[in-house]
């Protein structure tokens, strides 16, 4: 046998192999079905499904196969879509058996969903792999990358190129901030009018509290938070609570406060179908099985990459205006852009007297790099505030392991969570808030719906009120 015959007898022993691994897939789907009087229905669906694969994928039918009566919802003789049907139809077969849906109806409208139509941009099965290695590793180099994923560093650059241009890619500095004595906390409120919102608007933009990192508005114009990053000492405590009562007799009908403990990271493409480069949460039946199947499961159906705030460290002003560059676009761009900060507040320092600082605050923790990216046909960021008792929150934590890209903090009396919501999956935001509201030990529930953007900036200024040697921060009046 020739070298070509050989190879073509391998592809052909490797593609019967897979066919017979699905075949194992969907009987062992056809036995968990329920109810039993609607397996025959099912086993009819399923056949179709599998004699459609073993078509496109260039096996020969026998005749009772080409005979093979067809189902009402699936044809396999008279569909003529080809690879990427194939692919879409694995892809929903993989999801009916990884997330346990035994219902008999709804493993058919899974399978049977027409697929929306196709975005401009789409990911590729290697781009999906290359965001999932540096999920977990945000700092390896592209030669590792390459190795990891059994090509060269050319394609690796060609690739990570194309996910910053199309879909925002990039690995960010999230910053430790209790390692400075500072603490994280939000406040969600509802203001009194919409009057209220747009002066609540005007008193941050014309005159924002030093300490002050974030306003944001739901699309209402009323449901909105504030981050603030406050000294965590008492006058800083002091000077938090005396804020509050000021904006609720001012501006809020309502107010709740959250400090934030953890921060994690979420990224799932378990229900992005690529086939169609599209989701597949927009279908009511996936999203609400793939939730409820989140909510059972004792463990994450996707690794979170996690980080626990830490004791604080001993520092000075030119370590805490270091943590203040945020995007990790290059090593030698990063020094720059610290020397240029430096500078300005009176630092002369050479870029390798930086770099050695820098790598003192990466090995303390300073740094949590993630990655962050713009799923395709992104429309809006949405995000869940929920106070709970820590039960629920535990079993609310796992409900983010289906979503595209969540960003998730928690906090004593509960989390929040928020969410990239791709088009034309609108039904995802009233199915969570339906299920978390009905879960036991759930108080409260907000709701936040703003324009997607990412925009890190670097708040230096706060710099100023810190007192190296007596290590902590001197706060003024209207700070905060």
């Amino acid at each position: 046998m020739c070298p070509y015959e050989k190879s073509l007898d391998e592809e052909r022993k490797h593609r019967q192999k897979e066919f017979k691994d699905l075949e194992q897939l969907v009987n062992r789907i056809l036995k968990l079905a329920q109810p039993r009087n609607e397996k025959e229905d099912l086993a009819l669906f399923l056949g179709n499904v599998l004699l459609f694969i073993k078509r496109v994928e260039g096996f020969e039918l026998s005749e009772d196969e080409k005979k093979y009566p067809s189902h009402s919802q699936f044809s396999h003789s008279t569909l003529t879509k080809g690879r990427d049907t194939v692919l879409g139809l694995k892809h929903r077969l993989g999801i009916i058996d990884r997330f346990n849906i035994t219902n008999a109806h709804r493993i058919i409208q899974i399978i049977a969903s027409t697929a929306v139509s196709t975005p401009i941009e789409t990911l590729s099965r290697r781009q999906i792999r290359l965001i999932l290695e540096l999920h977990q590793e945000p700092l390896l180099r592209q030669q590792e990358l390459a190795q990891r994923l059994s090509t060269s560093s050319t394609v690796i650059k060609r690739e990570l190129d194309n996910l910053r241009r199309h879909f925002s890619f990039a690995v960010v500095h999230n910053v430790d901030f209790q390692k400075f004595k500072l603490l994280l906390v939000e406040i969600d409120f509802y203001t009194k009018s919409l009057a209220a919102s747009e002066r609540l608007a005007q008193f941050c933009r014309k005159t924002p509290p030093l300490f002050l990192r974030r306003i944001c508005f739901d699309h209402d114009f009323r449901l909105g938070y504030l981050t603030y990053q406050i000294p965590d000492q008492p006058r800083g405590r002091r000077l938090l609570e005396d804020r509050i009562k000021w904006l609720k007799d001012e501006f809020f009908e309502d107010a709740s406060k959250f400090p934030i403990r953890s921060m994690h990271i979420g990224i799932s493409f378990d229900s992005y179908d690529l086939s169609s480069g599209a989701w597949m949460l927009g279908a009511e039946t996936v999203a609400e099985t793939m939730l409820q199947f989140a909510l059972r499961e004792t463990q994450d159906a996707v690794q979170f990459r996690s980080h626990r705030y830490g004791e604080a460290l001993q520092f000075d002003q030119v370590d805490y205006l270091l943590a203040q560059t945020p995007i990790i676009s290059g090593e030698k761009n990063r020094l720059e852009v610290c020397q240029k900060v430096l500078e300005q507040w009176g630092f002369e320092l050479a870029t390798k007297t930086i770099w050695k600082r820098d790598q003192k605050l990466r090995e303390a923790g300073v740094y949590f790099p993630t990655v962050w990216f713009d799923i395709p046909e992104l429309e809006e960021l949405v995000q869940f505030s929920i106070e709970c008792t820590p039960d629920a929150r535990d079993r609310i934590s796992r409900i983010p392991s289906i979503l595209p890209y969540t960003y998730m903090v928690t906090s004593d009396d509960g989390l929040f969570f928020t969410f990239q919501r791709p088009s034309r999956c609108a039904s995802i935001t009233g199915l969570l808030t339906r299920l978390i509201n009905r879960e036991e030990g759930v108080s409260k529930v907000t709701l936040l719906r703003y324009e997607p953007s990412f925009s890190p900036q670097m708040f230096t200024q706060t710099a100023s009120r810190w007192d190296s040697s007596r290590q902590r921060w001197v706060l003024q009046e209207g700070d905060i």
